[in-house]
């Protein structure tokens, strides 16, 4: 079983997510701010990450940094999914390593199709 690693501090949509990805078959390991995903990312070792951008005590964009800069969780794909769509938003998010940008709120197909595309 995959493991997807969710990091999103509103309570009600990290549910939502984890309802649709566990239908899907996934295992979801939820982490309520980037501070606490980094301290549990080596005991989940997850096959992806999916976070949002917004976040307190660190925003997705310094998390996605400090993921890619240790060597043995640089490739795990990582989507962004995030309110906060200008380009700008975008560009940075695949400058510092984010293989994926969907806006939120998004339609639960177009989730599941980027988790399995990114994971074949």
């Amino acid at each position: 079983m995959k493991r997807i690693l969710l990091v999103e501090d509103t309570l009600h949509l990290s549910e939502e997510i984890e309802d649709i990805l566990r239908l899907e078959g996934y295992l979801v390991i939820i982490a309520h701010n980037a501070i606490r995903a980094l301290e549990i990312l080596p005991e989940t070792n997850p096959d992806l990450i999916i976070t949002d951008l917004l976040m307190p005590g660190m925003d997705g964009f310094a998390f996605i940094q400090k993921v890619r800069s240790i060597a043995i969780f640089q490739s795990i794909p990582i989507i962004i999914l995030s309110a906060k769509t200008s380009n700008e938003d975008k560009i940075r998010g695949k400058e510092v390593g984010a293989d994926t940008f969907i806006r939120k709120p998004c339609k639960a197909h177009e989730l599941i199709t980027s988790i399995n595309t990114l994971l074949k």
